[in-house]
């Protein structure tokens, strides 16, 4: 299994080589997004419905436009010619699916955090123990979410499998997970403090990151073969 920093070392290098395909990629997922939640939002007199309205729009756009990146980012990776058609083939064949994916995710994330605020605001001390507990609960499934939607585009298993299997990847590769969702957190950071981070580098480059540290994992359990290094010379062969 390769290291995180060479996992990091080649996500900037992959972000780099197809730049303009980052760009391009990023700018349509955050146009689309912002698009939609900008006009929810107007609707804030009534709380209520931008609150429906929005859990709607993560589940039925801003999902399938995730798994159309993740499908570019790992055409990108691969070096399997990536191009914005890639972006269209992704969000018609991952539609469905993504969807439930979504769906999920939304509800999952739902409960934890209602259970963790309840069991931290009422109670005694056992009650709020099970807070804490909750609440580790909740940062392992953030962490888990790494590998949801690259196991979607590499494996294409149930809703279900996929959310196991990510539970299974931050369980058995604790240290490896935290780095990349600490990379995630420091991308995420930089991207706002620079403004226009979010609509041309962000969701691209999340991207890329989220698949690299999907293989380097496959490679582990040998679902993968390891990736050939590039060398000088195979160009004179």
């Amino acid at each position: 299994m390769p290291p995180l920093p060479k996992v990091l070392k080649k996500w900037l290098g992959d972000s780099y080589e197809y730049l303009g395909l980052v760009l391009m990629s990023s700018f349509i997922w955050f146009g689309i997004t912002l698009s939609g939640i900008g006009l929810i939002v107007g609707l804030r007199s009534r709380p209520v419905l931008v609150i429906v309205l929005l859990a709607a729009h993560y589940v039925l756009v801003i999902s399938p436009l995730t798994a159309a990146v993740l499908n570019l980012a790992k055409s990108m990776v691969t070096r399997d010619e990536p191009s914005l058609l890639d972006l269209i083939r992704g969000f018609k064949e991952f539609l469905t699916a993504s969807w439930m994916l979504g769906l999920v995710q939304l509800l999952l994330t739902l409960v934890i955090v209602v259970n963790a605020w309840f069991y931290l605001t009422h109670g005694g001390i056992v009650i709020r123990i099970l807070g804490v507990l909750t609440t580790y609960v909740l940062i392992l499934w953030m962490m888990s979410a790494v590998y949801h939607f690259p196991i979607l585009i590499e494996q294409r298993p149930g809703t279900f499998r996929t959310i196991k299997r990510g539970f299974l990847l931050t369980l058995d590769n604790p240290g490896f997970t935290a780095g990349v969702f600490l990379a995630i957190i420091l991308l995420t950071c930089f991207s706002a403090a620079t403004l226009l981070g979010l609509p041309l580098l962000y969701m691209g480059m999340l991207g890329i990151l989220e698949t690299r540290a999907l293989r380097a994992v496959f490679v582990k359990y040998e679902i993968l073969e390891p990736e050939k290094e590039y060398k000088p010379e195979d160009d004179a062969e």
